[in-house]
């Protein structure tokens, strides 16, 4: 559903956000494991940022939802900055390789329309008011000896 005051704004907009510095994802997963995480947790910093800013400037009426809250706040534990993120369908993901496939070993957070988070591994395990709450328990549902992403041998995930 269009929101009624949705207006298509193009790169010629004088409101128009600058794009986002790129990161060098190819060059930082040349480097290792814990350069590609960094390097990913920049990017999508960078890249949701300005994705809510045009949102909002397309339509300021719209709730967008706290994804990039979310993802300050994750990148800020040490038991998930150091595991590779990344989103799908506005779900924030947390991986044990850099590669695809990625093992996912851990739940997936996610913003609401409400302003809420919710916390799922297939099924929904809670819905809370904070990120710190939310990452609270993705962290407690985080296996035993977990520890920072890896290269997925050959390049796969494990």
């Amino acid at each position: 559903m269009i929101p009624d005051d949705f207006r298509p704004i193009g790169r010629d907009h004088p409101d128009f956000p600058p794009l986002p510095e790129p990161v060098d994802l190819a060059a930082a997963h040349r480097l290792g494991p814990a350069a590609a995480v960094e390097a990913k947790w920049e990017w999508m910093a960078r890249s949701w940022k300005w994705k809510a800013e045009y949102a909002v400037l397309c339509s300021p009426s719209r709730v967008y939802p706290r994804i990039v809250e979310l993802i300050a706040a994750a990148r800020a534990v040490p038991g998930l900055r150091r595991l590779y993120p990344y989103t799908s369908h506005m779900m924030l993901k947390f991986s044990s390789t850099t590669t695809i496939p990625y093992e996912v070993r851990l739940p997936s957070a996610e913003p609401l329309a409400d302003g809420r988070f919710r916390v799922r591994h297939g099924e929904v395990l809670g819905e809370f008011d904070s990120t710190g709450e939310a990452l609270a328990l993705v962290l407690a549902r985080a296996p035993a000896g977990l520890g920072p992403a890896v290269r997925g041998e050959d390049g796969q995930g494990r």
